[in-house]
């Protein structure tokens, strides 16, 4: 929950080439996307061209230049204490490494702790968008076609009622290209008919035999004066289309406050590529009684998908987790020995474990001796094992 009086919630949708910010605080109803030029609906702001070839690169300054350019674009929101009052989500159109480093990294040199950052990637971000709008444009399935570099891409946003909760998925549908090899030198006229005759059978082909609320169109490409067969069909039949760049951003914003528990989308899970679908856990005993610890819960991100925790160990030199799938085919365990562990008396060894996901089928332990207090000091060995789930 927002408890500061001037805690901020930030959706930051970071491009190649632009990026966009968006807010909400207690003082507004609704996220708000930051304008470059107050009173214009001007929200693209020029991202550093370094920072992608740097921070792709894996180099230090990648991390450093990023963590600049967040801090400019905090400015533009008049904190003055971003590490106190910012909790922030980042979007981008694949969520992967270095990405999932960098972005905390960048963030934790503003003093942002990585427990107020979240990520997810574009697709999640048009889910948590269509979901806070109006219930009529998210009666039946919802389109987005995006038109970045050439070409069109299509999406289509699919509710399955039949399981509580409801499950969406947003799937990449088709492909239009639209470059030069495409437009082989026909002249302005003509390749706005030929850029309208294409566009209007990817709809067709998309739109086949289902119903669709609403539409999103995304990229400064789409325009009314070559889009005209086009866009005359999207509104057919009642349907509502809408034109814009901020969609991820507002997503992302959406997202963070759902994390924050402000946000209310209902009986709703995002089922994205990027899912974990096991639960993570161990048996030990917690106040004398033996019982299942949960590490991780199914259903999240992979790269949100970390947890650490202590304990002690009774009589063993072993770990064993548990990884059981959602979909309730048998748990599998897998146990870690701790080689080289030191020898100390019965429960005088606490260890911390920190368990993340490097992909979705890639579960990273990590374990750390700590000793047991001032009786028996740390030996600092550490053990790592990746395990495929």
């Amino acid at each position: 929950m927002i408890n500061e009086i001037n805690e901020v919630i930030v959706g930051f949708d970071l491009g190649r080439n632009f990026s966009l910010i968006t807010f909400y605080n207690h003082k507004i109803s609704d996220p708000i996307t930051i304008s470059t030029e107050e009173g214009q609906e001007k929200y693209l702001i020029p991202t550093p061209r370094d920072i992608f070839p740097l921070v792709e690169g894996k180099k230090e300054l990648g991390d450093v230049l990023l963590s600049n350019f967040f801090k400019e674009c905090f400015d533009m929101l008049g904190t003055e204490e971003p590490a106190k009052d910012i909790s922030i989500m980042v979007t981008m159109e694949k969520m992967e490494e270095p990405w999932v480093s960098a972005i905390p990294s960048s963030l934790a040199m503003l003093g942002i702790e990585r427990s107020h950052v979240f990520l997810q990637d574009y697709r999640e971000s048009f889910f948590y968008f269509t979901l806070n709008q109006k219930k009529e444009l998210w009666n039946y399935k919802v389109a987005l076609f995006e038109y970045e570099d050439s070409k069109i891409t299509a999406f289509e946003l699919d509710i399955d009622y039949k399981t509580r909760p409801a499950l969406v998925r947003v799937t990449k549908m088709a492909q239009l290209s639209l470059d030069k090899k495409v437009r082989r030198g026909k002249k302005d006229t003509d390749w706005d008919l030929e850029r309208d005759r294409l566009f209007l059978g990817l709809i067709q082909k998309i739109f086949a035999n289902k119903i669709f609320s609403s539409t999103y169109l995304i990229g400064d490409n789409f325009d009314k004066t070559w889009a005209v067969r086009s866009l005359q069909y999207l509104c057919n039949n009642r349907r509502h289309a809408f034109q814009g760049r901020n969609l991820y951003t507002k997503g992302a914003c959406y997202g963070a406050m759902q994390r924050k528990g402000i946000g209310n989308i209902g009986d709703f899970l995002y089922v994205g590529e990027d899912m974990v679908e096991v639960n993570v856990g161990m048996q030990m005993l917690i106040r004398g009684k033996d019982n299942y610890y949960l590490c991780l819960n199914a259903g999240m991100d992979w790269y949100e998908a970390y947890h650490t925790y202590e304990l002690i160990l009774d009589d063993t030199d072993e770990l064993i987790l548990y990884f059981k799938p959602i979909d309730s085919s048998p748990a599998r365990t897998h146990s870690i020995l701790l080689e080289g562990l030191p020898v100390r008396p019965n429960k005088t060894t606490r260890l911390e474990v920190n368990i993340s996901f490097q992909s979705v089928h890639k579960c990273k332990v990590f374990i750390r001796d700590l000793g047991f207090g001032g009786l028996f000091p740390s030996s600092g060995k550490t053990w790592e094992e990746i395990i495929d789930v």
